[in-house]
């Protein structure tokens, strides 16, 4: 029997479930997750494994209408993902009917349609609305197919990742058995950091904050412990007191939150040193997007 391998680009409005159906999918949390939109600034990566597939699954930012050029090179990123993709999902809320935004990415999509496989993937159907599904079909006639999932309950989850190794083409694997996710863990630990940011701030603040991991090494009781120090940068001086809270209470929560959840991916004792630092307007700054990573 032959190997199938190839890359599937999640493509859809922010805060549409696509990190939460990579999750579902590698049945691991390899990308974080929040009710928040745009959690997802650049390419994350999950890998779906089989007997003789392998499923490359592409999380991507949210696609919306940019205003800060974070937001261009996050659409950038995502629009590149897909027209390089073997196949494409774009993935809708069926808790309503399609919005503008979501109109934008199909209009997007349509264009890929003649070169490789677009389907549709309605997500979030444990509250899903009636005339979703035919309001897909006429704004993208051009998908192959249309799937319905709940990442949380786990319902279509299956059939999407069987339709997935079927439709595959045949290639070799790209990533060894048992690799779930190209993340390395400075990158894995800045991520989670900056999802206990969104989860316990709010307005403005969890948008405004990048998270940089300035060292990681082996800590003071040996191999089974960790020393990390990451920097959070905010953009005003506002920021950084709301951020850091009465006492240090909030940055202290945070900084609690995330070692507890690496502590237990890692397996090992995680001393994790906290600092938040003002760098004025860096979602409009060329050379510190670069710096960060998200150009």
């Amino acid at each position: 029997m032959s190997y199938r391998s190839g890359f599937v680009a999640l493509v859809g409005k922010p805060n549409v479930g696509k990190s939460t159906l990579v999750n579902a999918l590698v049945g691991k949390k390899v990308a974080i997750t929040s009710s928040k939109p745009q959690t997802t600034r650049q390419r994350m990566l999950g890998v779906l494994h089989g007997d003789d597939f392998q499923a490359v699954l592409v999380d991507t930012p949210g696609m919306m209408e940019p205003k800060r050029k974070l937001h261009q090179s996050m659409i950038g990123a995502a629009t590149e993902e897909a027209k390089q993709a073997d196949l494409v999902l774009w993935l809708v809320e069926s808790t309503h009917t399609p919005t503008s935004e979501d109109e934008t990415v199909a209009n997007f999509v349509a264009g890929l349609a003649g070169k490789q496989p677009v389907w549709v993937v309605l997500t979030k159907t444990d509250k899903s609305k009636e005339g979703v599904k035919e309001a897909c079909e006429a704004l993208l006639p051009a998908a192959a197919r249309i799937f319905e999932v709940s990442s949380l309950s786990g319902d279509g989850v299956a059939e999407l990742a069987a339709a997935l190794e079927e439709s595959l083409p045949e290639g070799p694997p790209y990533f060894p058995p048992h690799q779930l996710s190209e993340q390395n863990d400075k990158l894995w630990m800045s991520e989670v950091i900056r999802e206990k940011v969104l989860d316990l701030t709010r307005q403005e603040i969890p948008h405004s904050v990048a998270v940089t991991i300035e060292e990681l090494r082996e800590g003071k009781k040996g191999p089974d412990s960790l020393y990390g120090r990451a920097i959070l940068y905010v953009e005003r001086d506002s920021q950084k007191g709301i951020l850091i809270g009465k006492d240090g209470a909030l940055l202290k929560k945070i900084g609690k939150l995330s070692r507890e959840e690496l502590e237990k991916q890692w397996g090992k004792s995680l001393f994790l040193d906290l600092w938040v630092k003002v760098k004025k307007d860096w979602r409009d700054r060329e050379d510190w997007l670069r710096y960060l990573g998200y150009a």
